[in-house]
């Protein structure tokens, strides 16, 4: 049925002209699509965060189109670019028709509105960027697709006000909300690696299955689709392609050369531990 996140997902990547989704990103689907109010999606660079994440955003108008969305991105141009294809999609898709905004309600790039939502300050979907003024907005459901960026976490001064910002969420957040961050790790002491402190639940999705030192270093936020598997065949499996159909072992390994073995750990392996060691 409709009600399933994943076969959304089938009907928008056949309407983009995309393969069907893969294996890696059915079961990051069924992760947002659980009830957890907190959580933290880490794929690597690639696995199509953003794409997932408007899927994501219209699915949830689609079934509630009360719901008001914040979604927040490390810049501006980047969160316009978000409202602007979740737009796009609304007009062009037959199953998304009856939610395409009247002349009367908002339709920028910025924020706009679904025609069954009731008048309300807050538009149904609001894109901003994370540095943009956060206060008086109120939302239902705040979905962060990459907050971090290299050229905002690159002194210990960014990082904190980065942290201050994301802060900020719990305020603007409606009682009984979600909060849902999607992103790939730019930093040894990553936001993502603190906010499990704050209550939320961490997924993970690596490019290659971990070899043991990574396995330990990602524990119980492995994602189960590919901690069973490794666990079930360690030596068949370690360091092969999670999701071979887009990421193959020579792609792969071209991007490791390309990324250098720290960054290729950081961004495919979601692995923070490594840059450390090269540190000290």
């Amino acid at each position: 049925s409709i009600n399933d996140l994943r076969n959304f997902v089938y009907l928008i990547w056949n309407h983009i002209g995309l393969p069907n989704p893969t294996t890696i990103q059915y079961s990051i689907c069924e992760y947002l699509q659980k009830n957890d109010r907190r959580i933290i999606i880490e794929g690597y660079r690639g696995v199509g965060k953003s794409f997932l994440t408007a899927a994501y955003v219209l699915h949830s108008l689609l079934l509630d189109p009360q719901k008001n969305i914040l979604v927040v991105s490390a810049s501006k141009s980047r969160a316009d670019n978000f409202s602007t294809f979740c737009l796009r999609l609304i007009n062009e898709m037959e199953i998304l028709a009856h939610l395409k905004p009247t002349e009367e309600q908002r339709q920028s790039k910025l924020s706009f509105d679904v025609k069954p939502a009731k008048a309300a300050q807050a538009p149904s979907v609001m894109s901003l960027g994370i540095t943009s003024q956060l206060t008086g907005a109120r939302a239902d459901l705040i979905v962060c697709d990459d907050a971090e960026v290299p050229n905002n976490t690159q002194t210990h001064s960014m990082r904190e006000k980065l942290s201050e910002q994301i802060k900020e969420f719990e305020s603007i957040i409606k009682p009984n909300g979600r909060i849902v961050f999607l992103g790939t790790p730019q930093n040894q002491v990553s936001i993502y690696n603190k906010l499990p402190e704050r209550g939320y639940l961490k997924r993970v999705w690596t490019a290659r299955y971990p070899n043991e030192k990574q396995k330990a270093f990602l524990g119980d936020d492995l994602a189960p689709i590919i901690k069973d598997e490794i666990d079930k065949f360690p030596e068949k499996l370690e360091g092969k392609p999670t999701d071979p159909n887009r990421f193959g072992d020579e792609e792969l390994t071209k991007r490791e050369l390309s990324y250098g073995k720290t960054a290729f750990e950081m961004q495919f392996m979601l692995n923070t531990s490594l840059s450390d060691e090269d540190r000290f």
